[in-house]
């Protein structure tokens, strides 16, 4: 099964908020990044969905 994953730069624009509070939010587990090459992370679409949800990020 094939994950959507976005670039962290699309994660924060989706949820509105900085790219460190994306790293806050992972760290917290609340959302999920994938580390795709040394220099490359990505964060799941699913976990982007679930803090929408939720309502952790501006929305």
């Amino acid at each position: 099964m094939e994950q959507t994953l976005y670039k962290v730069s699309s994660a924060m624009k989706k949820l509105d908020v900085c790219r460190a509070t994306i790293y806050r939010m992972a760290s917290r587990g609340e959302l999920v990044l994938v580390k795709i090459s040394e220099r490359a992370t990505r964060v799941t679409a699913e976990s982007i969905d679930k803090a929408i949800a939720a309502g952790k990020a501006k929305s």
